[in-house]
């Protein structure tokens, strides 16, 4: 079975992510969802699936197909933001692994 990866945040830590999946799972599908277009677009040309819009928004999440995704990778740089969009992802994919970065280890404690 293929897994399918949807990487929520595409800086640094979300492209790495996705170099990081490609190397170690070369067939994995990969999805990526972020608030600019043209980081989008570098997910496009990196070989990645991209949808453009916030991780926070349902509809946007249905398009990026998180109903059924296998793990769900959210990186975006904002705690409060990576939060909200785990709680937007969880009753879409209640089975589905996700990870979330966080920038402040005090905040470890609300993921």
């Amino acid at each position: 079975m293929t897994d399918h990866i949807l990487v929520i945040g595409y800086g640094d830590t979300g492209r790495r992510t996705v170099n990081s999946a490609l190397a170690s799972q070369p067939d994995a599908r990969l999805t990526v969802l972020d608030i600019d277009f043209f980081t989008v677009a570098d997910a496009i040309t990196n070989g990645a699936t991209a949808v453009h819009g916030d991780g926070r928004d349902r509809c946007v999440l249905d398009k990026a197909a998180a109903d059924i995704v296998d793990r769900v990778i959210v990186t975006v740089p904002d705690d409060l933001d990576a939060l909200l969009i785990t709680k937007a992802v969880r009753p879409l994919n209640p089975g589905a692994v996700i990870v979330a970065v966080i920038s402040e280890p005090e905040n470890r404690g609300l993921f």
